[in-house]
């Protein structure tokens, strides 16, 4: 018997913060849909939230004439969120995650998306755009598990 194939939803805004509202929305409701806990739901929000809140910062650097997708595929057990932008290509995967000892000795504030996103998701992976692909591609994935 085949197995079901990926199944996918989309949501198009553009590059402002006031869209990011949508995007949490959206990202909750697909997320509670596929049976993850309130907490897990919480955590993939998070990191989607940050991931797009950096593209709208510092890649888009807050002009909203740009434009992001965020689609949500479902696959058996995986909930895959990939982002699109036409950015300057930026692989936040190559980040170290900071000294946490350091970071709050020296009372800083911000800079943890990608750590955050690194620590609530089970894999990311980050895909430039190419001559096939004209769009860069963040990839997160959550596994429910049973």
């Amino acid at each position: 018997m085949a197995k079901p194939a990926a199944t996918y939803q989309e949501l198009h805004i553009q590059s402002d913060l006031s869209e990011l509202a949508d995007v949490r929305t959206f990202v909750v409701s697909q997320a509670e849909e596929f049976g993850f806990s309130e907490d897990v739901v919480f955590q993939i929000s998070l990191a989607v939230d940050e991931a797009c809140s950096n593209l709208i910062r510092h890649a888009y650097k807050l002009d909203a004439s740009n434009r992001i997708t965020v689609r949500i595929a479902t696959k058996e057990s995986q909930f895959i969120v990939s982002i699109f932008d036409a950015a300057i290509s930026f692989d936040p995967t190559q980040l170290k995650s900071p000294d946490m000892n350091d970071y709050f000795s020296k009372f800083r504030h911000g800079g943890l998306g990608v750590h955050i996103i690194k620590r609530v998701m089970d894999d990311i992976k980050y895909i430039p755009a190419n001559t096939k692909h004209p769009l860069n591609e963040l990839r997160l994935t959550k596994r429910l598990v049973a």
